[in-house]
């Protein structure tokens, strides 16, 4: 096996030197892996569609690209009533979809609804489901499948025919696996630009015309070698030329319609896959990707890394894409990356720039690039040389420094030790021929730094010591003894026949050549900060300064005006080199790449490996701007160099679109698609919302960055992570317009393409139509509050009048029945006294007297006890508490029974109507009247309490008690009618004494 390697290396190798050489140029390899979001790092099948996605089929899953991300079909809910697509076989569109082929039955992409639906194109024909699309025309999709069965699906009425059976030996299986060395996808069929379907055997070519409906065999009128296996197939539209790849027999070309048929470079062996586009054509052999002209005369091979290279494809604009198997999917870009560089290149001089690394530039008179002393770069052609191939040590100078003189168009070239503490300088003419030398001893002098030309004056040498002039007429070097510091690091040239010296370890001086030999410090620019480099800004009198802290800007008087550094958007802060461009912006490389700050609007742009940098890390004063404004920088693995301005020049229109918008981690579906959405009408508590919204570019689109805005809230543009979604969670309820735009680093500015409306609900307490209604309810409310009141205002004065009136009704009932009826008696009692005086039966009046006496007082008393309930309680002796104690004590006064009173005072004052005032007062008289009369008791008690629902009188005796059944007179009848009048309750128990209970309701209406 290792043989047969070494032998296919060493045929590579040979075919190379024989065909000659394709420059190939500066291209750039772009990688789409797994770590940028690939499902597999094998596919199969690759399409590029009218809508601007590239699509890669693996064994797991179907994967779209967009030019910076990669989406991954393999969720359910891409999949209408189908189960989810995992190897796809073949694509073909119509404008509105996408049809991918399977083993199941041919699959259909709706793009504005982003799902899926399966149909079974065989199921009349066929027990096996496999369709597999060729192409779309006349209103319908070309299929085959293993059998090669031909049939067509009508795009609009769905309906499926069986067209012709294609004469040519089935397929054994299309799984990617089963193959016998021989791949099918390799030599897939394709409808040419003739209206014909082209299908590719192992021994035999058909078409199937799609007018005439016949099946021609375009190969068979050649004469062509019965063993020759045909491995793969490309159809070049353009050209309208077939390529057809062989296992032992190399190319044949079928053109003119298959007309003509050319057999090429008959050496190559076991061609396992072509692609062909405008001036190349791109095949494998014997795991060799090369890469040839239209004639197939000048090839070059990639000398190693892509052994397991298939799959070939080129885009729209001539990009070749192919399938690293097991690595991605590669992507190579013949016109080379914005920002050129070395690190892709196979030339072995321009590989030794990536092993050893680029510290040392110099323009030679021709335009040309000395680089490291060593090599001269054409830009122009792309190519490399040695410099002076007769002599090794100026190749292999790698640690030395040359310099252009451009007055005398000279290049001085500094080596590194010829012997012990020797140096020596090498001095070419225009013509790179040597003109004469000169030595140094670096033990006095110590390393040499940096050298500066001038037009009238001797140059100025840097060494560790310091600074030297060279006196040319003995070849001594003589010190600059104005300016004694240690250390001179870089020399840069200001206006005013200035010099602006930087020193390691030291701060930055500013020199004035007074003269040719004469030079004088006048001043230190930025102190105690570490300075290397330092470009003037003539146009806008300003200073750019390149330290180990970033970037410095100053005014004309080098006083600080601005830093850049992390803290402002500089991706590094270690400056190695800086330089301005012609076009206003000052570009400087770093530990972080390279970056550029537009001069007037302080835009600062970084650049990394997507944009083309050799490496992360460049090399200090690696860095020339070449008289024609070509900027080069030297890093850790090669070089970069590109003319300003830098713009996106894209063939593809950026498009920002929306992939997937989720409502509190739920997934929104929009009926029109969600690319379409335009407003989201959400409920108050729908206020967590992801908006993932996407780039597609395919040219250019790891280069731009999504930007965004909440417009009617902010004006301020952010950017967008690339990877992550926009989240907006806890939105308060309210109306937000999200809008998107795109940006790149070249320009800064910003385009917007996408707005989306999103109106969160207010919360129903919120909401204006909540508070009208509160409002009208809380009027309402109010109203009838101030309604009810004045209602029972009504009602209360009403009772009260009622109340009152009730009350004069009681009182002239009382004044009728009683005190009438007392004065009736007293006026017929006092004409009987008369009669009896007149009749002189003193005695018998003094009675009926006695009588008229006794009626008198109980008069009084009544009137008496009337007037009282009438009056209000604001005076202490005429409370019912004060009142109860005088009744007692006036009628129990003058007996021998002892009498105690408990009363709750604080009856008084809930106890306000006059009518129970008087009921309990005269039930109370009453009582103890009885008492006194009939009870025989020396022991009598009073109460009056209360409870949470009554007023309490209770009067007890310990008397000789009375049997119920036996009452005589009105007495307990009237107790227990003023009691039934208070709508109380009246209890009496007569059992060891006499008790008398009377219940009164505290609250009553």
């Amino acid at each position: 096996m290792k043989f047969l390697l070494k032998l296919c290396a060493v045929i590579a190798l040979f075919c190379s030197a024989k065909w000659g050489a394709q420059n190939m140029g500066n291209y750039s390899v772009t990688k789409i892996t797994q770590d940028d979001g690939l499902s597999q790092g094998s596919n199969y099948f690759w399409f590029e569609d009218r809508k601007g996605f590239v699509w890669l089929t693996c064994n797991d899953a179907l994967n779209r690209y967009d030019g910076s991300s990669v989406k991954v079909y393999n969720l359910k809910y891409f999949f209408k009533n189908c189960p989810a697509l995992q190897q796809g076989y073949g694509f073909a569109e119509d404008g509105k979809h996408l049809y991918i082929g399977s083993t199941r039955g041919l699959y259909i992409y709706n793009y504005q609804l982003d799902e899926f639906i399966l149909v079974d194109i065989y199921k009349k024909f066929s027990k096996n489901k496999t369709a597999i699309p060729i192409g779309f025309a006349d209103g319908r999709i070309w299929l085959f499948n293993e059998a090669y069965q031909l049939a067509s699906f009508d795009v609009t009425t769905q309906k499926i025919t069986l067209e012709a059976q294609i004469p040519i030996e089935p397929l054994k299986s299309v799984h990617i696996y089963y193959n016998d060395g021989n791949v099918f996808y390799f030599r897939m069929p394709f409808l040419d630009k003739h209206r014909n379907i082209c299908f590719i055997g192992t021994k035999e070519v058909v078409t199937y015309g799609l007018d005439s409906k016949k099946i021609n065999f375009p190969l068979r009128q050649f004469k062509t070698d019965s063993a020759a296996i045909l491995q793969s197939a490309a159809y070049d539209e353009k050209d309208d030329a077939l390529y057809l790849g062989t296992a032992d027999h190399g190319l044949f070309v079928l053109k003119d319609h298959y007309q003509t048929l050319n057999q090429r470079q008959k050496s190559l062996k076991r061609i396992g896959g072509i692609a062909a586009h405008q001036d190349k054509v791109v095949l494998m052999s014997n795991r060799t990707l090369f890469i040839f002209d239209k004639e197939l005369k000048n090839g070059s091979p990639f000398h190693g890394g892509f052994e397991r290279a298939f799959n070939f494809r080129f885009d729209q604009i001539g990009r070749l894409w192919f399938c690293d198997d097991g690595q991605g999917e590669i992507i190579i870009d013949f016109r080379g990356a914005m920002l050129k560089n070395t690190t892709d290149a196979t030339d072995p001089l321009m590989m030794s720039f990536r092993q050893r690394g680029v510290s040392d530039f110099t323009e030679l008179p021709d335009h040309r690039i000395l680089i490291n002393s060593s090599a001269v770069f054409d830009p122009e052609k792309f190519s490399v040389k040695k410099f002076v191939p007769d002599r090794s040590s100026y190749y292999t100078n790698s640690r030395g420094r040359s310099y252009s003189n451009p007055y005398t168009r000279e290049i001085w070239m500094f080596e590194n030790s010829t012997s012990d503490h020797q140096y020596k300088i090498i001095v070419f003419d225009e013509n790179l021929n040597p003109q004469t030398s000169y030595t140094f001893d670096n033990g006095e002098m110590g390393k040499h730094q940096h050298m500066v030309n001038f037009k009238d004056s001797p140059s100025v040498f840097s060494f560790s010591t310091g600074l030297y002039l060279l006196n040319t007429f003995t070849g001594k070097f003589e010190k600059i003894k104005s300016i004694p510091d240690q250390n001179p690091f870089y020399i840069n040239i200001l206006s005013d026949k200035r010099m602006a010296i930087s020193y390691l370890n030291g701060d930055m001086t500013l020199v004035k050549r007074e003269d040719k030999n004469s030079y004088k410090v006048i001043g230190r620019i930025l102190p105690k900060v570490q300075s290397f480099y330092i470009q003037e800004d003539v146009k806008n009198s300003q200073y750019w300064v390149g330290t180990n802290q970033g970037v410095y800007l100053l005014d004309k008087d080098f006083r600080k005006v601005k830093v850049f550094d992390s803290n402002n958007g500089l991706a590094g802060t270690y400056i190695y080199g800086i330089l301005l461009d012609d076009f206003g912006k000052l570009w400087c490389s770093h530990q972080r790449g390279l970056s550029s700050i537009d001069t007037r609007t302080h835009i600062i742009s970084n650049y990394d490996k997507e944009d083309g940098i050799q490496y992360w890390d460049f090399n200090n004063r690696g860095f020339l701007k070449t008289s024609d404004g070509v900027l080069y920088f030297g890093g850790v693995k090669g070089f970069n160099y590109f003319k300003p301005p830098l713009k996106l020049s894209s063939f593809y229109r950026p498009e920002i679109y929306i992939d997937e918008v989720l409502i509190n981690n739920r997934r929104y579906v929009s009926p029109k698609g969600i690319n379409f959405l335009k407003e989201l009408n959400l409920k108050y508590d729908e206020n967590n919302i992801s908006i993932r919204a996407l780039i597609k570019d395919l040219e250019h689109g790891s280069q731009r960055s999504m930007m965004y805005r909440i417009r009617n809230i902010d004006q301020v543009w952010k950017k967008m992570s690339r990877k992550a979604p926009l989240n907006l969670n806890s939105l308060a309820p309210g109306i937000y317009e999200i809008e998107f735009g795109i940006t790149d680093k070249f320009t800064g500015k910003v385009l917007s393409q996408k707005l989306i409306k999103i109106s969160i609900d207010k919360v129903f307490y919120q909401t204006f139509l909540f508070w009208i209604i509160l409002g009208s309810l809380f009027s309402g409310a109010l109203i009838l509050l101030v309604s009810r009141w004045e209602f029972i205002k009504q009602k209360n004065e009403f009772k009260e009048k009622m109340a009152l009136e009730s009350q004069r009704n009681k009182i002239t009932a009382d004044l009728h029945d009683d005190i009438g009826s007392t004065l009736s008696s007293l006026q017929i009692n006092s004409m009987v006294a008369g009669e009896l005086i007149d009749k002189q039966k003193i005695q018998d009046a003094q009675k009926v007297l006695r009588n008229i006496e006794d009626q008198s007082r109980k008069l009084s008393e009544n009137m008496s006890d009337i007037v009282w309930s009438l009056k209000p309680n604001n005076d202490s002796l005429m409370t019912l508490s004060t009142r109860i104690r005088n009744i007692a004590s006036e009628i129990l006064g003058n007996t021998d029974i002892d009498y105690k009173i408990n009363i709750d005072e604080s009856i008084d004052n809930e106890i306000v109507d006059f009518s129970i005032k008087k009921n309990i007062i005269l039930i109370a008289k009453e009582a103890l009247n009885n008492v006194v009369k009939y009870s025989k008791s020396n022991q009598v008690s009073i109460d009056l309490k209360k409870n949470e629902s009554h007023h309490i009188l209770q009067i007890k005796d310990q008397g000789i008690g009375f049997d119920l059944s036996e009452i005589k007179g009105n007495g307990i009848g009237n107790m227990k009618k003023r009691t039934l009048e208070m709508n109380g309750v009246f209890e009496l128990e007569s059992q060891n004494g006499t008790r008398i209970k009377i219940l009164i309701p505290r609250f009553r209406d």
